[in-house]
């Protein structure tokens, strides 16, 4: 539960969840094109080859696409297992983040395919076919931790808007200004 003790301890928490959940969410597409042979680089929310002239494989393309989504999803997996182990409100935001961020993800399908929406269109499937798993997948998990955790509703609030406005602000910052990693 957050109090007015723990509030802007949770918030900072929330906010160092999400550049780190982007962080490596991104990265994690920039290793997948770097260990097929690839110049590339990457930003707070894009990854891409530095030669747009490239073409890759499908199966290049859904490795790359896949690996964003799957170390998140890695991370949110992890961070269930502590939490179990460990009820602790300061870790949450790092099992809350994936679902959040896969579920926007998920949402902008809609404007262009995003990393699952891609790998559904190569694989012959409905554009949100994968997207539906993976977050049906990570609501289970910040469902059971949030139940166990005796997290309310105000905390699972709280956190939903501050996770979608600091991604919104990432999403916004990196369309601007383009701050690449490599």
């Amino acid at each position: 539960m957050i109090t007015k003790n723990n509030l802007i301890k949770y918030t900072i928490a929330i906010v160092v969840a999400t550049f780190i959940t982007f962080f490596f969410h991104e990265m994690s597409h920039w290793v997948s094109y770097e260990l097929l042979g690839y110049d590339a680089g990457f930003t707070l929310n894009t990854a891409n080859v530095k030669n747009p002239e490239i073409k890759l494989s499908t199966n290049q393309r859904i490795i790359t696409s896949g690996s964003g989504p799957l170390f998140t999803i890695i991370q949110a997996t992890v961070f269930y297992f502590i939490l179990k182990k460990k009820n602790n409100l300061m870790l949450y935001p790092f099992l809350f983040l994936p679902f959040v961020m896969r579920l926007g993800a998920g949402i902008a399908n809609v404007f262009e395919a995003n990393d699952e929406g891609r790998i559904s269109l190569y694989l012959g499937l409905n554009l949100y076919t994968i997207s539906v798993i993976v977050v049906t997948f990570l609501f289970f998990l910040v469902y059971k931790t949030s139940k166990r955790g005796k997290y309310g509703l105000k905390t699972n609030i709280f956190t939903f808007i501050m996770a979608l406005l600091l991604i919104l602000f990432i999403s916004y910052a990196d369309n601007k200004f383009n701050l690449r990693f490599i």
